[in-house]
Formats: structure tokens, C-alpha cells, sequence
């Protein structure tokens, strides 16, 4: 993906736009390029904008009440990543969402979104189902968390984003399962056995 128009082709695979609606988006859209380790979303920042990754790797983290930091998710291309509470309330958010490497985004702000809302039913819409999507996947997280073992996330992990291993430091990975770095060397080395 490399341009506002393969990020509309993609969000048209939810819903089909009309071509003044997609004009509208296109116009809303804006194309940021973020260095490793640079905030989307800092922590107790506002999150004011969405962002679809056309390129790279960021992850979503808060801090434990010992100050660590606790990876909740990883997004890659094709992702949405967004504080969504903080997007909607604009309260600050208690999550901070950072590039793990260098990435290109598209983003549209939340006021541009709003207005796009306001004329155009079938962006309302989108959004709506794309909201959906996004509280799906977080009780998905939620109910892994609850029911499944270290290792079994793991795995999942690994079929859902193989690539993570190749791209995002192991501590990380570590605190994404909620395991500490011996535990996830010793999955990693049984699974290698297999």
C-alpha cells in the first residue's frame, strides 16, 4: 500500500463508497512518516487521530503500577491503530501507541472524520463497522488472556503475525503474553523440539 487510494480500495473491501464520498476522504487524509521508538499517541496524550499503517510496526503499551511497560498490541500493515476510548471521549489516554520501527502511515483526524460523518451516511457507516471490528478483536485479546496459557498464546500469535518474531524485540513479545523472558525462551525452545 502506498497511497491514500490503495487505503480507500482497502476500506472498500467493508463497505462500497460513492465516488463524492471517496473524493471527501481522500481530501481528509494525510500521509506521516514516524521514526523507531517516536509516539503516535503518547502516554497520557490525546488521541486525536487514526492511523492506518501502510508500512512498518508500532505496538500499544501502558504502565504497570511498577512502571514497566505492558504490551497489549502489535499492529503491522494493514492495521488500524488508534486509542479508541481517547479517540472518542477525547479524554487522555491510559495506552500510548509507538513505532517499532520506522513507519508511514495515513491518518485522518478526528474532527475531518466527524465531518465526514455528518455528509456522508455511508462513512458513517465505515466507521461503525470498523469501531465493531475494532471492540471485536480487543474482547478476542480480553478472552485470551482469561482462558488461554502462555503457550497457547504464543502460538496464536505466531499464526496470526508470524512476522512479529523477525520485527519486534522478544522483551516485547514477553510483556505482550505477560511472561517473563526465561518463559518465553523456554516455549520457543519446546516448539523448535517439535
Amino acid at each position: 500500500m502506498h497511497s491514500e487510494v490503495d487505503f480507500i480500495t482497502y476500506l472498500e473491501a467493508f463497505i462500497p463508497l460513492s465516488v463524492e464520498a471517496k473524493m471527501a476522504l481522500s481530501g481528509a487524509l494525510k500521509v506521516r512518516q514516524y521514526a523507531k521508538r517516536e509516539h503516535i499517541v503518547p502516554l497520557n496524550g490525546v488521541n486525536d487521530v487514526i492511523s492506518f499503517v501502510v508500512k512498518g510496526c508500532v505496538r500499544e503499551y501502558y504502565l504497570n503500577e511498577q512502571t514497566e511497560e505492558v504490551v497489549v498490541w502489535f499492529g503491522l500493515e494493514k492495521d488500524i491503530a488508534v486509542s479508541l476510548p481517547s479517540f472518542i471521549s477525547q479524554q487522555p489516554s491510559h495506552t500510548a501507541i509507538q513505532a517499532i520501527e520506522p513507519t508511514k502511515v495515513i491518518q485522518i483526524s478526528r474532527e475531518n472524520l466527524y465531518q465526514l460523518y455528518d455528509q456522508f451516511h455511508e462513512i458513517e457507516r465505515l466507521g461503525r463497522i470498523i469501531a465493531e471490528h475494532y471492540l471485536m478483536n480487543s474482547d478476542a485479546y480480553i478472552k485470551e488472556l482469561q482462558t488461554q496459557n502462555a503457550a497457547e498464546r504464543y502460538q496464536h500469535l505466531m499464526e496470526q503475525k508470524p512476522q512479529i518474531l523477525q520485527r519486534v524485540p522478544l522483551s516485547m513479545i514477553a510483556s505482550f503474553l505477560g511472561i517473563s523472558g526465561e518463559t518465553l525462551s523456554r516455549i520457543r525452545s519446546k516448539r523448535a523440539n517439535y
